[in-house]
């Protein structure tokens, strides 16, 4: 009976659960996941800000994803509501002189998507995969990659990135019809971006949608 009793556990203090919550959510686990999650919420949380401007939100967004994902340089393309040409807002780890050269590029719909100038392969109804040994670039755009002297070299494995590979995540109007796109390329270990990375890039294009869809875009 003695023994019974000492295995009764002990009575909790509620205010015990509330300082472990407390503590696990400023303090506990900080592995990648959880970091890259909590980017993401202060990202969703800026859209709260009615006075937020559109390329300050842009290139948050495209930090966060260089930073958390290990991508080596991120655009962010949107459509513009007047001539309804594609134009790069943000450019992120490029030298400023290539980032202006993005910046000074622009694209029918009909250019953006053209197969046979940018052939791609469909990863999913958002992703879209350009490999460097399809030539993905118009003549005259070597420059937008970090090491042009790089592209033409052998793939050696199935998740090795090379210099001229680049994923596109589109974002989406409220008709359905596409208003930009997250263009990622390269990544700081040189390997493609694992699954893992491209839906987290999925749920942020639709964060980039969200919001454009707001601004009338």
């Amino acid at each position: 009976m003695v023994a019974d009793a000492q295995e009764i556990p002990k009575e909790v203090d509620p205010k015990d659960v509330v300082s472990k919550m407390k503590f696990d959510y400023t303090r506990g686990v900080r592995d990648h996941s959880t970091r890259a999650l909590e980017a993401v919420n202060e990202l969703c949380a800026s859209l709260e800000k009615q006075d937020l401007n559109i390329d300050v939100f842009l290139k948050q967004t495209a930090e966060l994803i260089s930073k958390h994902f290990g991508i080596s340089s991120v655009a962010i393309g949107v459509r513009d509501p007047v001539d309804r040409m594609y134009k790069y807002r943000v450019v992120v780890g490029l030298d400023d002189s290539v980032a202006e050269g993005y910046k000074a590029l622009t694209y029918s719909r009909q250019q953006l998507f053209d197969n046979k100038t940018y052939p791609s392969h469909d990863i999913s109804s958002r992703t879209k995969l350009f490999l460097s040994e399809d030539h993905p670039y118009a003549d005259g755009e070597e420059f937008t990659y970090k090491s042009p002297r790089l592209i033409g070299l052998k793939r050696r494995s199935l998740t090795d990135s090379l210099e001229a590979d680049y994923i596109d995540v589109l974002f989406f109007g409220s008709g359905g019809d596409i208003i930009g796109f997250i263009e990622a390329s390269g990544t700081r270990l040189r390997k493609l971006p694992d699954v893992i990375t491209i839906k987290w890039l999925e749920l942020i294009s639709c964060i980039i949608g969200a919001f454009l869809r707001a601004r009338r875009y």
